[in-house]
């Protein structure tokens, strides 16, 4: 099998920091091309919770969050790896999914938050969804 895209959704969690690195290390053995994403969760906003819900300013202002932790990641980057940057607005998993789909990604490196077996089942665990509905490789990190 050969890698030539890999994808890394980071959320600013140690678990993501971690996976970040590790797809780094991951791309310069396989000379891939590291996709480097953050989804800006408006699941909150989609699925209000005791009747509040984002507004457009609150919608800028997730996305804005998310560019500014791509833009300090960026840094990490070895200049020598081929690299792009993805901001959405979604629901992580499922937009996560459409990446790869949209972008012919070959491999997934994502963090797992390490919730415990009822938060995960409760709130859902974005590496869950991503293993089970995505169809290349997915490399979970602790």
């Amino acid at each position: 099998m050969e890698i030539k895209k890999i994808l890394v959704p980071v959320d600013g969690s140690d678990a993501s920091k971690r996976a970040f690195k590790m797809a780094i290390d991951v791309a310069k053995v396989h000379g891939a091309k590291l996709v480097v994403t953050c989804i800006a969760d408006v699941s909150e906003a989609a699925y209000p919770i005791m009747g509040v819900t984002l507004d457009k300013n609150g919608f800028i202002n997730i996305k804005a969050k998310a560019e500014r932790l791509l833009a300090a990641l960026k840094e990490e980057i070895p200049i020598e790896l081929d690299y792009e940057e993805i901001v959405e607005t979604g629901v992580p998993g499922a937009a996560i999914t459409e990446i790869v789909e949209q972008q012919g990604i070959d491999m997934v490196v994502i963090g797992n938050s390490g919730k415990g077996a009822v938060s995960s089942f409760v709130m859902g665990s974005v590496s869950q969804y991503v293993i089970h509905h995505v169809k290349c490789p997915v490399l979970v990190v602790k």
